[in-house]
């Protein structure tokens, strides 16, 4: 059986809730922490994953790794291997695919609805959700949508939320990986507390612990029939 291969960028954040659902279908994934390992030809994956993380696609000097991720996720989109970035890894997906990824006018933290555009409503990987996707947040980068491209999701924070290039790749700037274990984390567990206070306040950090208490059943919910759909279209699940 072909693996799934995960390209991950940050110890804090792994496949996660992604990978409990993986392990529960018996599909089985490879993660390679892209700034230490070799990245595998994609072509001997049924799939491809690439996770966030706090780096920022243009500063190649500082993360000279991100050029091996980049050319990997170029090579599993003119392989037709499916594609799905996360985050830094959908930023990364846009990079690859020619368009600009910058600095974002603000830092949204927590979680958000992204709203389907019309052409989401009809794309594959949505089929199942309603007309938005619960999701969370925490980014401070945004992507345009590469020539050629169809955008999937937007919400008034970020107009660009995913985009589908060709048949099978797809860029979300948004996380639907986490875990209660990693959300807690992320929410309350130093250093990230006070980088997430620093951005939006204690008011607004206090806020995202109630609604991701409130949130998450619903995020979870939405995750697992996206991440399905994807896992179907790489042929990996029925």
């Amino acid at each position: 059986m072909k693996r799934v291969l995960v390209l991950q960028f940050d110890r804090y954040d792994p496949p996660g809730y992604l990978g409990e659902i993986m392990q529960e279908h018996g599909v089985e994934w490879q993660a390679v922490y892209v700034e230490e390992e070799a990245i595998p030809d994609p072509a001997r994956f049924a799939a491809l994953l690439a996770m966030g993380g706090p780096q920022h696609v243009w500063n190649h000097d500082q993360y000279p790794y991100l050029d091996k991720a980049v050319n990997a996720l170029r090579l599993a989109v003119e392989g037709d291997v499916p594609t799905l970035g996360l985050c830094l890894g959908g930023q990364l997906l846009a990079n690859a695919m020619g368009a600009e990824v910058r600095q974002h006018n603000g830092t949204p933290i927590g979680f958000y609805r992204v709203e389907l555009t019309e052409e989401g409503r009809r794309d594959p990987l949505f089929v199942g959700l309603p007309e938005y996707q619960q999701v969370f947040h925490w980014h401070e980068d945004t992507f345009d949508i590469p020539q050629g491209a169809v955008q999937l999701a937007t919400n008034p924070h970020t107009r660009n939320q995913a985009f589908r290039y060709g048949s099978s790749a797809y860029g979300m700037q948004y996380h639907i990986e986490l875990t209660p274990g990693m959300m807690n984390s992320w929410l309350l567990d130093a250093p990230f507390h006070s980088e997430i206070v620093k951005w939006i306040g204690e008011e607004g950090a206090t806020r995202a612990v109630e609604e991701g208490r409130r949130l998450y059943p619903l995020y979870r919910e939405h995750t697992r029939i996206m991440f399905e759909n994807f896992l179907r279209m790489a042929r990996l699940i029925s």
